[in-house]
């Protein structure tokens, strides 16, 4: 079974079960971190080797913060479209709570738009992207999980995620 500490904690904070695969995955001790308020980000909470520079990002009205690091071609995705998406996830600190290229074998993450069960900030940080386009997401806590954490998610934490467009299916119109 393929499933995964991050996609299972992604699917569980939506009602989805994650008992399985939470049970089979080293869980990382990691401690909490402190937003400037709920919502709002600021740079000195993320370890330099992530890249994270929010005056080089879009904020968006959520909180979300968006930097196209590679430009994508063909239509932008809307809810309803097939997707299937690599990405890498970390915790403020760099520690890596999960990657599509790490599973066996590696492949990218498929999901439909606005239907899969996610965190709020990963389906606000997608939509819109287009084949082949790369991004860096900023997630305050709020659109990730919460106040109450996860296994391996400290309570009120934000993460970083690279995603990419590997696949794109547009949905029925």
């Amino acid at each position: 079974m393929r499933k995964v500490v991050f996609l299972a904690a992604m699917l569980a904070a939506c009602g989805g079960d994650a008992s399985d695969a939470a049970s089979d995955a080293v869980q990382p001790d990691p401690q909490p971190v402190e937003e400037t308020a709920p919502g709002e980000l600021s740079d000195d909470i993320f370890t330099a080797e992530l890249g994270v520079a929010l005056a080089a990002m879009e904020r968006q009205e959520s909180g979300l913060y968006i930097q196209v690091l590679e430009e994508g071609e063909g239509p932008a995705a809307v809810p309803g479209d097939a997707m299937a998406i690599d990405y890498t996830v970390w915790l403020p600190d760099g520690s890596k709570l999960d990657s599509s290229f790490d599973h066996d074998p590696p492949a990218p993450y498929p999901t439909v738009l606005g239907e899969t069960p996610l965190i709020a900030g990963w389906n606000e940080g997608v939509t819109g992207m287009r084949q082949g386009e790369k991004r860096r997401l900023a997630v305050p806590y709020t659109l990730a999980y919460g106040e109450a954490g996860r296994p391996g998610v400290p309570p009120a934490t934000p993460l970083v995620f690279e995603v990419t467009l590997a696949e794109h299916t547009p949905g029925p119109k």
